[in-house]
C-alpha cells in the first residue's frame, strides 16, 4: 500500500468518480490510469533529422513530404 498526497479538491473529485462508477477509489485511479495508458501516441511530425537544418533546408524537406 502506498500514500499519495493530493489537494482536497483533487481527493474530492477522485471520490466522486468512485462513486458514482460505483468502485473504491483504488479502483478508480487504476481506471483512470489505464484510461490515459490507452491512448494512442502520435505518428505524424515523425522526421528528424540528424544536424539542425536551415530556414531554407526546412522548406526542402517540406516540400518534399519529408522524404516520403
Amino acid at each position: 500500500m502506498t500514500t499519495i498526497k493530493v489537494p482536497k479538491t483533487v481527493r474530492d473529485r477522485l471520490q466522486r468518480v468512485a462513486v458514482s462508477n460505483g468502485v473504491t477509489l483504488a479502483q478508480a485511479i487504476d481506471q483512470l490510469l489505464d484510461r490515459a495508458d490507452a491512448r494512442p501516441k502520435p505518428t505524424i511530425g515523425g522526421y528528424r533529422s540528424d544536424r539542425p537544418l536551415s530556414a531554407e533546408e526546412i522548406d526542402r524537406e517540406l516540400g518534399r513530404g519529408f522524404g516520403a
